[in-house]
């Protein structure tokens, strides 16, 4: 079954790089990443807003699945950032699902007609993504049209030629994404056979996220690497609880250092969310 991935792997285009896809979605180099939580009734954290050189902003979502009132959960994205940061926001969405792509894409009512981009990535080309120098098209090359096997074979080596501190949030993303393609297992195997972390320990991936905050806290734990491992966690609290209640959502962007090992550490065994979190 494939994982859900629109929470974890957003760290995909937290982190440097200037590729293809970022291109294609962003129209430009991103000079800035820009708050993505929705705060009060909605709750929402958007999965990426940048603003790029030429100064227009832009928000992308990742989608995995063909969600039934999509088009009006990106009007609901587009009047907050609009209102929020008093200018227009491109909006595109990068669809990773497995299944043909069926996503509305805009909002029709008798008084209007929203729309936004869609980037299919099974429709882009695999070749230039395993050329480039950008780990995201690397990584989501695995999912384009091409020769699967290569690609996995050109990311797997892009891992081990990673310094140890980004390869870990990296090798997470491959594993999630190969979810979707129903490899997951195999993948984190060949990880593993490569010398590298066993991410598949676990269903939940939470030898990782203690592996990561580990890292973070010998290394002074930067917001950037702090925010990647609140997202993770709160991916294995969805996976076990379900939907974050607001409290919950609040707690983890609240958190400390301390707080996400502890919690991390009791996701597994927890029986509820509140004792999770205490």
């Amino acid at each position: 079954m494939a994982q859900r991935i629109d929470v974890s792997l957003k760290s995909l285009f937290r982190h440097e790089g200037d590729g293809i896809i970022r291109r294609l979605l962003f129209g430009g180099k991103v000079t800035e990443h820009l708050a993505t939580e929705q705060p009060l009734v909605s709750n929402r954290r958007a999965d990426a807003v940048v603003r790029i050189e030429d100064g227009s902003l832009h928000h992308v979502e990742l989608q995995s699945d063909n969600e039934a009132g999509f088009g009006l959960r990106m009007l609901e994205y587009y009047v907050y950032f609009v209102r929020a940061l008093q200018q227009h926001i491109f909006q595109t969405v990068l669809f990773l699902g497995r299944d043909p792509l069926k996503l509305e894409t805009g909002y029709t009512s008798p008084s209007m007609n929203f729309e936004f981009r869609i980037v299919n990535v099974r429709e882009l080309d695999a070749g230039p993504l395993m050329a480039s120098d950008d780990w995201a098209d690397n990584a989501l090359a695995i999912l384009a049209k091409g020769d699967r096997e290569k690609a996995l074979d050109v990311a797997v080596s892009r891992l081990r030629a990673m310094k140890s501190e980004d390869r870990d949030w990296a090798s997470a993303t491959l594993v999630l994404l190969s979810g979707i393609l129903g490899i997951a297992k195999t993948v984190g195997e060949r990880i593993k056979e490569a010398g590298m972390i066993d991410v598949m320990e676990n269903e939940f991936l939470a030898p990782l996220i203690l592996k990561q905050i580990e890292l973070g806290e010998q290394k002074g734990l930067s917001r950037g690497r702090q925010e990647g491992m609140q997202d993770l966690l709160h991916q294995l609290l969805t996976e076990k609880f379900g939907p974050l209640p607001a409290w919950a959502a609040q707690r983890l962007q609240a958190a400390t250092a301390e707080d996400l090992h502890a919690w991390a550490k009791r996701v597994l065994h927890g029986a509820t969310l509140e004792d999770t979190l205490r």
